[in-house]
């Protein structure tokens, strides 16, 4: 799988379009999910694909079901799709309930959104946002409210991730839902390993162990997250709750730390939106 970015970071220019950054010869700071299996059917109910296209449809990023009125997703992947008025475009939906990006059962669009206040688009901080369903999601055994975590989650928790993001750098995106496990790790071996994987004469965004929480995959480099997973949801295998959101790292699985925004660190944030979803 693989996660993308659209930001001007340090000297490096990177853009969300199609999955895939403008300028190839730029490095990004993107997850996609590589070296993953495809996911069993309604392995992750709450998964949502979200595409825009009037004609043709591209995937954007992956977001998650967190109530009837609400999608959870990267504020990266909205920034691209709001207009010059301040309004989303009519082209963005959302596709869920299905295991297949391109599927036109189960389509939505949405009336609003909200990033959070902080978002640093240029240091990739606070990129947590939400957007509003137009209308309320019709419940279906093939969807799913996921839970959202509250708990401090420290290292060496067992969890996965599932996206449509590309199969490798600049490699194709997958027709059906990709899954890998990994494992959370420190603050600081997660620093370590950002520093680590940034070239030479480069600078990388720091890691902010209190709002981030970093993954890696037990075989090291060859799996991992890759461009168009941003903003899908990282799952605790024990609780089945969200603890975090595909945000930025190292295209694609060499080994580095995947960086997600850690859902605990905007409990409040995320309640209060989640409460304004009337029964």
């Amino acid at each position: 799988m693989a996660f993308m970015k659209c930001s001007l970071l340090i000297g490096l220019l990177v853009h969300l379009t199609n999955g895939s950054p403008i300028e190839p010869q730029t490095e990004d700071f993107v997850p996609h999910i590589v070296g993953g299996v495809d996911a069993p059917d309604n392995y992750s109910p709450h998964a949502m694909a979200l595409t825009a296209g009037y004609h043709v449809n591209s995937l954007m990023c992956g977001a998650s079901i967190i109530s009837e009125c609400h999608v959870l997703t990267a504020a990266h992947c909205i920034v691209p799709l709001v207009t010059w008025t301040g309004e989303l475009s009519t082209s963005l939906y959302g596709v869920y309930g299905s295991n297949k990006w391109e599927s036109t059962e189960k389509r939505i669009q949405f009336s609003g959104y909200i990033n959070h206040e902080k978002y640093d688009p240029f240091l990739f901080k606070y990129d947590i946002g939400v957007l509003f369903i137009n209308g309320k999601l019709t419940r279906s055994e093939k969807w799913n409210i996921i839970p959202l975590n509250s708990e401090w989650i420290g290292a060496g928790h067992e969890s996965y991730v599932t996206g449509w993001g590309r199969l490798w750098n600049w490699g194709p995106i997958p027709a059906r839902l990709q899954l890998i496990y990994v494992k959370t790790m420190s603050g600081r071996r997660c620093a370590e390993g950002v520093a680590g994987a940034v070239p030479p004469g480069w600078s990388s965004p720091p890691v902010d162990p209190q709002t981030e929480i970093c993954t890696e995959h037990p075989k090291g480099e060859g799996f991992g997250v890759c461009n168009g997973d941003s903003g899908s949801a990282l799952v605790s295998l024990k609780t089945k709750a969200q603890i975090g959101i595909v945000s930025w790292g190292f295209p694609c699985a060499r080994g580095a730390p995947d960086v997600f925004m850690r859902v605990s660190a905007f409990i409040d944030f995320l309640r209060k939106i989640v409460n304004t979803c009337k029964k």
